[in-house]
C-alpha cells in the first residue's frame, strides 16, 4: 500500500510542473483585452453572435464588420499578452469565417489578413491547416 501512495505522490509531483505551464499560457477569464476591454468569453460570444447577425440580417453588413473589427483587435490584445494560448486559433479562424460571410471588400481583405496571421502564428494549429475558402 505505501509503494501505491509512493508512487502516485511520485507521479504526480512530476506531473504538476507540466500542469503548470500549461496553465500559464492561458489566459484567465476575467483577464480583459483591446480597446473594448474584453474577456475572452466575450471574444468567444461576440463572433458567434455576429456571425448569426450576419446570417439574419446580411444588410447589416456594415455594422458587424465594424463589431468584429473590434473583436479582431482584443484577440490580437490576447495574443499579444498569451501567445501560446491554445484558444486563440480556433477564434482566429472563426473570426475569419466571420469577415468572409460580409459582402464587402474590407471584410475579405480582414479575412485573408486573418488566415495569413493565424498561419504565421500558429501554423502547427489544426485551423492552419483548414481550408481557406
Amino acid at each position: 500500500m505505501r509503494r501505491i501512495l509512493l508512487a502516485l505522490l511520485l507521479g504526480i509531483s512530476c506531473a504538476a510542473p507540466a500542469i503548470a505551464d500549461s496553465f500559464a499560457n492561458l489566459a484567465p477569464a476575467d483577464r480583459y483585452f483591446g480597446r473594448l476591454k474584453m474577456s475572452i468569453l466575450g471574444v468567444r460570444n461576440s463572433i458567434k453572435d455576429l456571425a448569426a447577425r450576419a446570417d439574419a440580417h446580411p444588410e447589416d453588413a456594415e455594422h458587424v464588420f465594424d463589431k468584429a473589427v473590434l473583436v479582431e483587435d482584443a484577440l490580437r490584445d490576447w495574443h499579444a499578452h498569451f501567445p501560446r494560448d491554445p484558444w486563440i486559433p480556433r477564434y482566429a479562424y472563426s473570426l475569419a469565417q466571420l469577415y468572409g460571410k460580409l459582402d464587402m471588400d474590407d471584410a475579405r481583405v480582414r479575412k485573408n489578413d486573418m488566415l495569413d496571421w493565424l498561419g504565421a502564428s500558429y501554423p502547427e494549429s489544426e485551423y492552419a491547416q483548414l481550408p481557406r475558402d
